[in-house]
């Protein structure tokens, strides 16, 4: 009876030993398979993390616009695109003492403040123009963007630079187009109405005077029927590049359109000063032009109006002047 009860108990212990090695054996394969799947999706994660670093680290190397961390006033990072705009290579921006020799003299005050206020917290413009050199000594205009960050550890802040040389060269002709003659160069109606606005007012507050001759050419249209528009554009050009050394720099040349031009005369405020600069520019008309293979003789009729005797307003003294050439032009084609 004691046999039998002590095979039972030795097979049930057997049994549980068995059942608790199989649980064991069963839990060792669950945790491998677990580690398995932990260490797989570690792995993808970091292979992941390296691909976005890659792209991201990509984006940073071919980016259009110049990026840079200030530290310390100097250059902690650069991307190649700071060298190709500064001048300068990787090696030799990070040796600088500080980010100021890339700065134009002119704006470094302004630039070492707001790199200052954006460390402190305060308030900065985010996005600004400002002037920069490069290493050659050239300037170049750039829009610059910066925050602060921190930067392994430290306060510092992150740049974002923009060359926009050409966007202000597009400007700049588009200024010039606005108010400048596409044939001669010179002023064109719209620019010298600005200026004859603020002569007026100058001469009002000082109360000086000043001069308004107004000219074109006789007898141009006959220029134009007999050689052609090609040759009565040529002449207008001639004309201007003629009469413009007679000019001070303080006087405004403009052409108003067709063949009628406008001269402020700054410093002709009396007759004898007026008649003298008409006779000097009818001097100059009498050499013949000589234009494509034609011998032109041209000649103008002039007007005047003086400020404030012929009119306190642009309008009134262009109109004066105007009325003063057209007489001028009758006496010219009675004679002729």
């Amino acid at each position: 009876m004691d046999n039998n009860i002590k095979l039972v108990t030795n097979s049930a212990l057997l049994w549980v030993n068995l059942l608790v090695l199989v649980a064991i054996f069963v839990a060792l394969i669950y945790l491998i398979k677990y580690y398995r799947t932990r260490l797989r999706g570690q792995a993808l994660l970091l292979k992941s993390l390296q691909d976005d670093s890659n792209a991201f680290r990509y984006l940073i190397e071919t980016a259009h616009e110049g990026i840079a961390v200030v530290q310390d006033t100097k250059l902690a990072y650069i991307n190649p695109r700071m060298c190709q705009m500064s001048g300068y290579n990787e090696k030799e921006l990070l040796a600088l003492a500080s980010f100021l020799p890339l700065i134009h003299p002119s704006a470094r005050d302004a630039m070492l403040a707001n790199y200052k206020r954006r460390l402190a917290g305060e308030k900065a413009p985010q996005r600004y123009e400002s002037l920069f050199l490069r290493k050659n000594g050239n300037s170049y205009p750039i829009e610059i963007s910066g925050v602060s960050i921190v930067w392994q550890g430290r306060s510092a802040t992150l740049n974002m630079l923009t060359d926009i040389s050409y966007r202000k060269s597009l400007e700049k002709k588009m200024q010039q187009l606005a108010h400048h003659d596409s044939l001669t160069g010179l002023l064109n109606r719209t620019a010298l109405n600005e200026c004859l606005e603020q002569a007026v007012a100058q001469a009002k507050e000082k109360n000086t005077s000043f001069t308004l001759l107004f000219f074109d050419l006789n007898k141009f249209k006959e220029v134009n029927d007999t050689y052609g528009h090609g040759v009565g554009d040529s002449l207008l050009q001639q004309v201007t590049e003629r009469l413009k050394p007679l000019f001070r720099d303080s006087d405004t040349f403009a052409r108003l359109g067709g063949d009628e031009f406008v001269v402020l005369l700054t410093q002709v405020n009396n007759k004898q000063n007026l008649e003298q600069s008409m006779e000097r520019i009818n001097a100059a008309m009498q050499p013949p032009f000589h234009i494509q293979g034609h011998e032109i003789t041209s000649h103008l009729s002039q007007g005047a109006a003086t400020f404030p005797e012929d009119g306190t307003t642009a309008k009134d003294l262009l109109s004066h002047a105007d009325k003063n050439m057209y007489a001028n032009k009758r006496t010219y084609y009675e004679s002729h």
